[in-house]
């Protein structure tokens, strides 16, 4: 059960595609980028390097989990919490659009429930607030939901479609959602879970793992700037390659690893719908070395 709602709740998280957390485990990630050449391509700023710092919090768990004995049909309901802070470099004048700080906070609730053999259905909502930590308003707040009916063809292989609703500029944006999980199992795992990871991992041994990993981020906050003030949401966009060993114990996994981040992309929005889709300049860090440590703690399930 545990691998079926890791697979239903892809969509959860900080952002419209998130991986959740493993069920009833604390989950704590801090990662490291040296200083990078910032590119903006609003205003005129050069010769200027940022630094990336961010520490990211998870925990998930399960609200009930009901199933009929005779048609051995589910109705499970789940929760998750998370959240996000990330440190940049000082802006150096009111041309800097880049923010000094960015948080991000997330609570979802998912709802899965059987609807045949092989399919299900699952509803989901989520309450976040994204900000800077300027101001915070009624822009701060980010809701959105889903509806995505899911295929387990098999216990490795599953995939989903559906719609995906959110206020990512002020404005309700309706967004196809499509889930593709594909898993081996063994000395060497490959995984594909679209569109947040696609990884291959080898098993050294019970206690250890080292994996290799393409993971996709990308978050929208509300933010503050002097330079063009109605420009208010940042959308940031990363693509991480690394390569991650895992010391595992019988409640904590430890994490260490490190690789090259190919895009850091920030760009800058109006709220509203017309300008939901307008073509504005997109500012960016170089590609850069990351190092990322982890620490994952395993509660004791209630049942015990």
């Amino acid at each position: 059960m545990k691998k079926l709602l890791m697979i239903l709740l892809i969509l959860s998280g900080k952002n419209v595609f998130a991986q959740l957390t493993p069920v009833n485990t604390i989950d704590i990630n801090t990662t490291y980028v040296p200083g990078s050449k910032y590119i903006q391509k609003d205003g005129s700023l050069e010769n200027t390097e940022k630094t990336q710092r961010r520490i990211d919090l998870g925990y998930s768990f399960i609200i009930s989990n009901k199933v009929d004995t005779l048609t051995r049909k589910i109705n499970s309901w789940t929760a998750m919490v998370d959240g996000s802070y990330t440190q940049l470099g000082k802006p150096l004048n009111e041309n800097d659009l880049m923010p000094h700080r960015l948080f991000s906070t997330q609570f979802a609730v998912v709802n899965y429930r059987s609807i045949g053999n092989k399919w299900g259905m699952v509803k989901l909502i989520q309450l976040g607030v994204n900000t800077d930590l300027k101001k915070f308003d009624i822009h701060d707040l980010f809701v959105s939901g889903g509806l995505i009916f899911i295929k387990n063809q098999s216990p490795k292989f599953s995939y989903g479609f559906g719609v995906f609703v959110a206020n990512a500029t002020n404005a309700p944006l309706i967004l196809p959602a499509v889930i593709f999980q594909l898993r081996t199992d063994g000395k060497f795992k490959f995984k594909i879970d679209l569109p947040t990871e696609v990884s291959a991992a080898y098993e050294v041994n019970k206690a250890m793992e080292v994996k290799l990993a393409l993971r996709y981020r990308n978050i929208s906050y509300d933010v503050q700037n002097k330079m063009n003030p109605k420009r208010r949401y940042l959308n940031y966009m990363e693509l991480p390659l690394g390569l991650e060993g895992k010391w595992k114990s019988k409640r904590f996994d430890f994490t260490l690893g490190g690789g090259y981040l190919f895009i850091r992309n920030f760009q800058l929005k109006e709220g509203g719908i017309k300008n939901m889709f307008k073509s504005t300049p997109t500012n960016k860090l170089n590609g850069n070395i990351y190092v990322n440590a982890g620490i994952s703690y395993r509660l004791r399930s209630a049942s015990k």
